[in-house]
């Protein structure tokens, strides 16, 4: 143990089980099976009064009856029943317990029992798992403390920490894909007494830790959240996070699910943007960004070295590629050298690569493709990319290339199956047992690749500009700014405007917007000149009101301010300045609006 405040919860060396039972298929079952069965070697307590004895082992008629205090009590009761039982294991001193009911009782509609719950966890410093959830899955303990047998589940060499708001999600990206394996998987839930923040704190201080995900609702302690975050970014642990509940009706569901408050998603955006954590939008990325992530290896320098074996799927390839920002790497005249004698008459080599000639000697010919993009400096990954469906023969073929090429070089080698379905779990499955990175569908495997070369391209920002002293909340700070007030009686309509406004969960945001439009992006304070410049690149995209220098111009400006932000954020809760305008050689602010706090 190492001494967190999790420990007994999450590494526990006797279980209390409640709800055991014999019934197969009930979560009783299960519960008790699960552990069994995964070869626990600690101390198993079944607490059913229905039984004298489960699974071989004496049953208790409940908590109070055991002859000693238990590192972990396993709730598996229902509503009606699960205030007596928190009751019980805070009385014997448990060092946590877990909850998979929804904590909701029939005709209730103040969540009282939840909010009880929430309560005396809290007061007995007793941490809770859930409710609302699937409990917790310890594999570098193959310890799974769930409502299903999920011993065949384990693995040992698991990196990836996966905590989630959803426990079908917990399934689903903790314990179904073979492409990665995890080492902790957390369906936190209601977060009655340990939230995601606690989790994440848990994980990084597991050696075998070397990626977190997260699939979430809200971060219940945004103080705790970011500490965890700058935690990751400080040990160098990448962090992929699904943020749910940006739409008004998804807010609404949340609130329904686990009692979450989802905020404000441009707040949220800024925090992801200040510690790197890269934010995906659907499971398959997810779940490709993991299996990139958590790989032996990682991208190499370079772009992506691409072989294809249909020329119409180069095509939409090399649209999507563009799409999404992936860049392809431009081979060297030595590399296409290698390629040209293996290549159809008809064929150039260049990268994407589109292969397929004959079937003459194809798998010796694939193999020299791969090997040769594997020898280019500037390929930072070598990719197939294409289908395992239609031809048993051939695809057992590309495999075998592809295997031969991955042990004749360092740097990753990946297949993309453009339509994955039953390609994923036979040809996919053997790629991958033999490290071959396997990802599903094209476009979401290439938005997976742009977060991974993110990943790769990653350092530390510059430090902001600074103002000292902080200026005065008046109608002199755009001058303190180095701001003229413009003359003008009108200004272009997409002029940029400099914002301030404090968040309930994370504080002061700094933020562009681009005129009378509603296009906006956020930050939290304290951004670089770069920094800024990507906010405007959100905002504007490739276009931008004035010249070069007034945009870098805006982009220092923006930095300035938001050193500052953090000094004015006591005094305003919302503050405009701006339109900013481009006069001459300088910059003029046509505007100065703020909300005093007291307002």
């Amino acid at each position: 143990m190492t001494g967190h405040r999790l420990d007994r919860m999450l590494n526990p060396r006797s279980i209390a089980v409640v709800g055991a039972s014999q019934r197969e298929g009930s979560a009783g079952h299960g519960m008790i099976h699960g552990l069994i069965n995964a070869g626990f070697d600690g101390t198993i307590f079944p607490v059913n009064p229905r039984y004298r004895n489960v699974a071989g082992l004496v049953c208790h008629e409940s908590l109070a009856d055991l002859p000693q205090p238990v590192d972990l009590a396993m709730l598996g009761v229902n509503s009606t029943r699960l205030e007596g039982q928190l009751d019980d294991a805070i009385a014997m001193d448990a060092g946590g317990a877990v909850i998979f009911d929804t904590c909701y009782l029939d005709g209730e509609r103040d969540r009282g029992l939840l909010n009880r719950l929430k309560a005396k966890a809290r007061a007995a410093d007793l941490p809770v798992c859930g409710g609302n959830g699937m409990g917790f899955i310890n594999l570098s303990q193959r310890l799974p403390v769930t409502i299903f047998d999920a011993s065949s589940k384990l693995r040992d060499d698991g990196n990836v920490a996966f905590i989630t708001h959803s426990g079908t999600v917990f399934s689903e990206i903790g314990n179904n894909d073979f492409r990665y394996a995890c080492n902790l998987i957390v369906s936190c839930g209601q977060e009655i007494n340990g939230t995601m923040a606690d989790y994440m704190d848990y994980a990084l201080d597991m050696d075998s830790t070397r990626v977190i995900a997260l699939f979430m609702e809200e971060a219940r302690d945004p103080r705790d959240f970011m500490a965890a975050l700058e935690k990751a970014r400080r040990k160098d642990v990448p962090v992929v996070a699904m943020k749910v509940g940006r739409t008004r009706l998804a807010a609404e569901f949340a609130r329904v699910h686990s009692d979450a408050d989802t905020g404000n998603d441009m707040a949220y955006q800024a925090v992801f943007d200040h510690y790197g954590v890269m934010r995906v939008g659907s499971m398959d990325e997810m779940a490709n960004l993991l299996a990139l992530l958590s790989h032996e290896r990682q991208l190499a320098p370079g772009g992506l070295g691409v072989v294809l074996d249909s020329g119409g799927e180069r095509e939409m390839f090399t649209d999507l590629a563009d799409d999404t920002g992936v860049p392809l790497a431009v081979i060297t005249g030595e590399t296409q050298a290698r390629i040209r004698p293996h290549l159809h008459h008809a064929l150039e080599p260049v990268n994407p690569l589109d292969a397929w000639g004959t079937a003459h000697n194809y798998e010796d010919d694939f193999e020299a493709y791969f090997l040769a993009m594997a020898h280019d400096p500037g390929v930072a990954m070598v990719t197939f990319c294409g289908d395992f469906q239609w031809n048993p023969t051939v695809e057992r073929g590309y495999a075998k290339a592809l295997v031969e090429a991955f042990g004749q070089t360092g740097k990753p080698v990946s297949a993309i199956l453009n339509t994955p379905m039953s390609g994923l779990m036979t040809a996919g499955k053997d790629m991958s047992s033999h490290g071959i990175v396997v990802l599903c569908g094209t476009r979401e495997s290439l938005l997976a690749i742009r977060h991974a070369l993110s990943w790769r391209n990653r350092n530390l920002p510059s430090p902001p500009a600074a103002l000292s002293p902080t200026p005065a909340l008046d109608e002199e700070l755009p001058a303190a700014l180095g701001l003229a007030r413009s003359q003008e009686g009108t200004h272009g309509s997409m002029m940029p405007t400099i914002l301030l406004m404090i968040d309930p969960a994370f504080g002061p945001l700094v933020g562009l917007r681009c005129g009378e439009s509603d296009q906006e992006a956020w930050a939290l304070p304290g951004i670089d000149p770069g920094t800024a410049g990507t906010l405007i690149d959100r905002v504007y995209g490739t276009w931008f009101p004035g010249s070069q220098a007034f945009r870098l111009s805006v982009a220092r400006l923006l930095s300035m301010f938001s050193v500052i932000a953090p000094d004015l954020a006591g005094d305003v809760t919302t503050l405009e300045l701006g339109p900013i305008l481009e006069e001459g050689d300088g910059m003029a602010c046509a505007g100065f609006t703020w909300r005093n706090a007291e307002a």
